[in-house]
């Protein structure tokens, strides 16, 4: 079985500039306004990352999110922006990031 890493460099449509990894961990995304909605991050890399909403919202175009670390260690707070929307699941842009040890 390949890896993701493998099969992410085979799959033409999948060309990256940085590999992502399965992580199962949670988040936080802050909208202007100041309303909160929860997520799950299902695959983060470097530069951006695949949530799934708690509950189906169309998302604007930028934002904040806060993720939690998989270890529960670390919150990174990120100004975020939409690439892509199906339903619950959403791809993101990691725009600037900021790390803080809980």
């Amino acid at each position: 079985m390949q890896s993701k890493i493998e099969m992410a460099e085979s799959d033409p449509q999948e060309q990256r500039d940085f590999p992502r990894f399965e992580v199962n961990t949670t988040g936080t995304l802050i909208l202007e306004t100041g309303f909160k909605m929860s997520f799950v991050v299902k695959d983060m890399s470097q530069r951006g990352a695949k949530i799934l909403l708690n509950k189906t919202s169309i998302l604007p175009e930028t934002f904040t999110v806060e993720i939690i670390s998989p270890d529960g260690s670390k919150l990174k707070r990120c100004d975020a922006r939409r690439q892509w929307q199906r339903g619950p699941l959403a791809g993101i842009r990691l725009l600037s990031a900021k790390t803080i040890r809980l």
